[in-house]
């Protein structure tokens, strides 16, 4: 029992100087890092590819970078347009590490990276964006828009200082975000709605002239209407009377007698009910025909 212990601490005696001298000597890249490789302060090695490697222990030292795409949202800030526009602005930039060296010769973290990042993108946005006026941001006339155009000028600008001083390449900038300054959102919002309510009464105003129009329009062809048809009424109200006119006149000529027979029923009618009293004189002829009825040729 007490040999075995011996040989376990023996063995642990000689494998952990081998551990710690392996560590001190040996390490490991891994596939989503980029490593320099520094002796006594000074880069001697730059390390892209991911595997083992061995260090001069106490001599060299590496400084392991991220190499993957990265995402950095920039603060949101204010920017001046062309035509005294205050605006504020929420951008974010896509990048990655292009020179490790460089790099760490630069800007040696992603913090810092991330600082001068944000530095270099704001100066090009404040520049692009006092180039232009506010309408070739928003508008609803996509001929002024130049939007995709000042995006396009900021990546450039930012692009070539980020490659040439960092050692970063820039993937995308965009904006993310770009509104009135919350202090200035009440008023916009008035001047909003004061714009909507004068196209909404401009509107209104078109339409009641345009219902006033049409209302003339319709009353008037019915006043031609009306006109022509009670016209037309007329010409053949006149028309009837002269048919009937004819016609009494032919029918009188042929029985005078019958006729004035007809027109006495008539007056009959009119003149006399069941509560009427008539006193006529013998010769009257209302009374004959009463007497005697009509002659008949």
């Amino acid at each position: 029992m007490k040999s075995r212990l011996k040989r376990v601490i023996l063995a642990l005696v000689l494998i952990l100087p081998l551990i710690i001298i392996t560590q001190l000597i040996c390490f490991v890249v891994d596939v989503q890092e980029t490593a320099v490789v520094t002796q006594f302060g000074r880069p001697i090695k730059t390390i892209k590819e991911a595997g083992l490697y061995f260090k001069i222990p106490f001599v060299q030292r590496v400084n392991k970078f991220d190499n993957r795409i990265l995402l950095y949202y920039a603060p949101e800030a204010e920017y001046l347009t062309r035509d005294k526009k205050n605006i504020s602005v929420s951008s974010f930039i896509v990048w990655r590490i292009d020179d490790p060296l460089k790099f760490w010769q630069s800007v040696n973290s992603r913090a810092n990276a991330e600082t001068r990042l944000a530095v270099n993108v704001s100066s090009a946005l404040g520049t692009a964006l006092g180039n232009n006026k506010f309408q070739t941001l928003v508008s609803l006339n996509t001929d002024e828009t130049r939007f995709d155009d000042i995006v396009q000028t900021v990546f450039e600008q930012s692009y070539n200082i980020a490659k040439a001083q960092y050692g970063i390449e820039i993937l995308r900038v965009a904006i993310s975000r770009l509104m009135y300054p919350d202090q200035n959102l009440e008023s916009v919002y008035k001047r909003m709605t004061a714009e909507r309510q004068r196209i909404a009464k401009k509107y209104r105003s078109e339409g009641e002239e345009q219902a006033l129009k049409i209302r003339a329009e319709a009353d008037r062809e019915a006043n031609i209407i009306i006109s022509e048809a009670k016209r037309q009424a007329e010409i053949l109200k006149g028309e009837g009377e002269a048919e009937a006119t004819r016609v009494y006149a032919e029918a009188i000529r042929e029985d005078p007698e019958f006729y004035k027979f007809l027109r006495t029923l008539s007056a009959y009618r009119k003149i006399l009910d069941n509560r009427t009293t008539v006193v006529l004189p013998g010769d009257s002829h209302l009374m004959k025909l009463l007497n005697e009825g009509p002659e008949i040729k």
